[in-house]
């Protein structure tokens, strides 16, 4: 099953990149070749990488997965700890990883731990919060760390422990690129939408470059992919099919607001420079993190 699934993400995939490299051609041919559309181009050869960084270890699944998602979760927690730095904040930012580190540990072990440590992690992060703006003591204080500390251990620790339990589940390796297509599908369509033909600017102080046309084609890109990924996920019926198109593009786009939020707190316009046209990792996989428990729980209402 597995396999087959697999054969036919390839010939989808194929014909998905295929249609789009075919509209950024056109309109080079249309209006020449600008700066934004080769970084359009350049936008395409990542979002390749970035597919197969993510499926091809939930396919191989096992210690690969957790490999990977620990990586990962590495990667993105440093960049996030360093502009939580730039803002002024004190995390703990090695005991941060760790603990992070070691709930994928945990969820590697028994996935369904999930269904309380991620709760665990929000109520704990909530309390911290609480406790901080209470005691006052500003950065330095010990429950400001302590709370910054768990901002990444909530994300994007226990969030991609949320997703590499997907992958680990039963048909896991189907939900995992049935929920991972509709989140990127959300970010790109929205990325090419609002940059080709976006002019009404919905969140202009937290994110300037986010338009109304931007969003909605985002949001109609993913139902669009959902379908085209149903063979992936045989025993969602197409109304649960649109439904979580729409779901991962609400939930993506407050994961963007989210990401942007706390860029513009401490100042800075990315998370980092490692990929090209993206910034950080942490650029790249951001609104992903973010909506991985949004579908877990949607997957959740959905077996009840």
């Amino acid at each position: 099953m597995k396999e087959e699934i697999a054969v036919r993400l390839l010939w989808t995939l194929g014909l998905i990149f295929m249609l789009a490299g075919a509209g950024v051609l056109g309109q080079w041919a249309l209006r020449g070749r600008s700066a934004g559309q080769s970084r359009m181009g350049t936008r395409f050869a990542v979002e390749v990488g970035m597919l197969a960084a993510i499926w091809i270890p939930v396919y191989w699944g096992g210690v690969w997965l957790l490999a990977s998602v620990a990586l990962l979760l590495g990667l993105c927690a440093r960049e996030l700890y360093r502009v939580l730095e730039t803002a002024g904040d004190r995390p703990f930012k090695v005991a941060g990883t760790l603990l992070g580190l070691l709930a994928l540990l945990l969820v590697y072990r028994a996935p369904e731990v999930v269904d309380w440590l991620f709760p665990l992690g929000l109520v704990a992060y909530a309390g911290l919060r609480g406790a901080s703006a209470m005691a006052g003591g500003g950065p330095e204080s010990l429950w400001a760390r302590a709370e910054s500390t768990c901002l990444g251990l909530l994300y994007p620790g226990l969030c991609l422990g949320v997703f590499m339990a997907v992958g680990l589940g039963e048909g896991g390796f189907g939900y995992a690129i049935f929920f991972y297509g509709l989140a990127e599908a959300n970010d790109v369509f929205a990325y090419l939408i609002g940059s080709s033909v976006g002019k009404r600017r919905i969140f202009p102080a937290l994110s300037p470059n986010k338009t109304l046309e931007g969003v909605v084609g985002g949001m109609l890109g993913s139902v669009g992919v959902g379908f085209a990924f149903s063979f992936a996920v045989p025993g969602l019926g197409a109304l649960e099919i649109v439904a979580a198109g729409l779901l991962m593009g609400v939930a993506g786009l407050c994961g963007d607001l989210f990401a942007s939020g706390l860029k513009r707190r401490a100042g800075v316009k990315d998370y980092g420079d490692a990929i090209p046209t993206q910034g950080g990792v942490l650029d790249l996989y951001d609104a992903f993190i973010f909506v991985a428990p949004v579908f877990y729980a949607y997957l959740a209402l959905l077996s009840r």
